[in-house]
C-alpha cells in the first residue's frame, strides 16, 4: 500500500544476493541480518525512536493494544490480522529474530517508521522496502549499496 502512493520516495533492496528469496543455511540469514540491520541502521538512526507496528493473525502479540484489526479479504475464512504499535528506539541487532521470522514468510508483519520524519523500513520476505523522507535519500541509499537493488526496470 505504501509503494502504491507514487510520490512517496520508495527503493527497495533484495535481502540475498542474485534475488534469491529465502535463506537457505545460516550463512544466507546472516547476509538477510546484515542488509537489514545496514539499512535500518541508515534509514532509521542507531538508537533514534520509532513507531514499531506489528501485525499478526494470530494473535500471539496479545496483551498489547490493538491499533487496527481486519481481514486480507471479504472471504469469512481468511484469518483475522490485529495490528500493534509500540514506540521503541531502533537498535541493530535487537529485532533479529523478528527480521528473520519475516524473511521466513511466518505469518507475522512488522515496519519501523522512524518518528521525527517518517522514514518506514518495512521488510518482506526477499528483502526491505524503504521509505526515506526524500528522493535525494533514496538516491543516497541506491548509492550507497548498488549490487542489493534489483536488475527489474520497476525496481521490484
Amino acid at each position: 500500500m505504501l509503494r502504491s502512493c507514487a510520490r512517496a520516495p520508495w527503493v527497495r533492496f533484495h535481502a540475498l544476493p542474485n534475488s534469491k528469496r529465502y535463506a537457505d543455511d545460516q550463512v544466507e540469514r546472516s547476509i538477510i541480518l546484515s542488509r537489514a540491520n545496514a539499512l535500518a541502521d541508515w534509514l532509521l538512526g542507531e538508537d533514534e525512536w520509532c513507531w514499531v507496528i506489528e501485525g499478526d493473525p494470530d494473535d500471539l502479540m496479545a496483551g498489547g493494544e490493538v491499533a487496527l484489526s481486519g481481514r486480507e479479504t471479504d472471504d469469512p475464512d481468511d484469518p483475522v490480522w490485529r495490528f500493534y504499535v509500540r514506540h521503541e528506539r531502533w537498535r541493530a541487532g535487537a529485532s533479529n529474530a523478528k527480521l528473520l521470522s519475516i524473511a521466513d514468510d511466518e505469518p507475522r508483519r512488522a515496519v519501523w517508521m522512524r518518528c521525527d520524519n517518517g522514514a518506514v523500513f518495512a521488510p518482506y520476505d526477499g528483502g526491505f522496502d524503504l521509505f526515506p523522507a526524500s528522493w535525494e535519500a533514496v538516491h543516497q541509499l541506491k548509492a550507497a549499496w548498488p549490487e542489493w537493488l534489483s536488475d527489474h526496470p520497476a525496481g521490484l
